[in-house]
């Protein structure tokens, strides 16, 4: 047990203790026991230990300090490592079955926990047991389970059942043993879902993704309906104002969902059921891009598009993103067949650009148009043309 420790010129907190009383100078000091607890250390003087019922100014000092630092340490939480290990091992390919010991998860307190590649299914069965046991207060808000190649639907809903009441963002992209059963349990286990990833998952259909959208629309946790502003009286001599149409706001902030084939009836229930959303992603999608242009109308809020390998993704979508959605800041169209022209116009429309005159509500700031419809010389110059514009251009390797 560590008994003294001699430093030299401690002049930070709470060493500030060392300095004496009328100076700005620090002196070297000894870390001494102290007899009246265990837990703690008393700083004296390094010339000698005070003597037996003296106080020195040092000593005074952090008599003031020890309760204060008593009550942080009795309130601090210890450093988790746990999900540090987890990662490490999904990382290695080593996170299987037998891999955890059987209490592993008990008693974690974080708020977001990855298994992404897991190659076992024992760990979903104790971190569902794990949370089952877990104080009402301690909550897990974000689970990353993506490529987790032995994840199916029964271990899906065993987990969800145990954490899902307090989940707001599920990672679940390129496990693909899970099946349109699975936004079945999303919608009944996990109510305050707001951003899921299903991108990957083929066996999972755009049509259930729909009707996951729909039924998830009336909730009103975590985002509850807007009240409508108060009618304003009118004035003598006006006609009166018409009453305003209440705003709904969706729950649904993010979905991303390439590869399960999204159409137009995919991009309508989210127009009809998700006006905020956020984060769109329908790569390798197979919507038309008159019914894109038409959903976009209703999704004015999004931030980040990716619709990269979606063949019918063409200049009139481009131009519909350009119209209706102020707050775009990355869009991913590579592989579509937009052409430079279209692709030029939605850049001198969202980018931010001095020589084009200040516009700070313009906040593009990546797009992706590699392997577009061209002409490639055009398109190989595009980021010449934006080099000194707050703007990412993407059109080679």
């Amino acid at each position: 047990m560590l008994r003294d420790l001699c430093l030299a010129q401690i002049s930070l907190t709470p060493a500030r203790c060392l300095r004496a009383r009328g100076s700005d100078d620090t002196h070297g000091a000894l870390l001494l026991a102290n007899p009246e607890t265990a837990l703690f250390v008393r700083c004296a003087p390094a010339t000698g230990a005070p003597a037996a019922g003296a106080k020195s100014a040092w000593a005074d000092c952090w008599a003031g300090i020890e309760p204060a630092t008593a009550g942080a340490r009795a309130g601090a939480r210890r450093p988790e490592a746990r999900p540090q290990i987890a990662r490490f091992l999904a990382s290695r390919g080593a996170l299987v079955d037998g891999a955890l010991p059987a209490r592993f998860f008990e008693g974690l307190r974080v708020d977001a926990l990855s298994l992404a590649a897991c190659r076992g299914r024992e760990p979903f069965a104790l971190l569902a047991a794990a949370q089952a046991r877990q104080p009402a207060g301690e909550t897990l808000v974000a689970l990353d389970l993506g490529s987790c190649l032995r994840l199916d639907d029964a271990a899906l809903e065993a987990l969800l059942g145990a954490c899902g009441a307090t989940l707001e963002r599920l990672c679940l992209r390129d496990s693909r043993k899970l099946t349109d059963a699975a936004f079945g349990t999303l919608a009944a286990a996990a109510p305050r879902l707001v951003d899921v990833d299903v991108g990957g998952n083929f066996n999972m259909t755009a049509a259930a993704a729909a009707a996951y959208v729909r039924a998830v629309a009336g909730d009103a946790a975590p985002l509850a309906a807007v009240a409508s502003p108060p009618r304003k009286r009118a004035r003598r001599g006006e006609a009166e104002a018409p009453e305003p149409e209440p705003v709904v706001e969706g729950r649904l902030l993010g979905l991303a969902a390439s590869g399960l084939k999204v159409n137009d009836a995919l991009l309508a229930a989210l127009a009809g059921s998700a006006p905020n959303l956020r984060r769109l992603g329908c790569g390798f999608g197979y919507f038309s891009s008159a019914g894109f242009a038409s959903a976009v109308a209703g999704l004015r809020h999004l931030v980040d598009v990716r619709v990269q390998w979606s063949k019918r993704f063409e200049d009139d979508a481009l131009d519909a993103l350009a119209a209706h959605c102020d707050s775009l800041r990355a869009l991913d169209a590579l592989g579509t067949p937009v052409t430079v022209d279209a692709a030029d116009r939605f850049l001198r429309a969202k980018v931010h650009d001095d020589a084009l005159g200040r516009r700070p509500d313009r906040r593009l700031e990546y797009l992706n148009v590699r392997y577009t419809a061209g002409p490639k010389a055009q398109l190989d110059a595009l980021p010449e043309n934006w080099k000194y514009a707050a703007v990412t251009v993407v059109v080679g390797a």
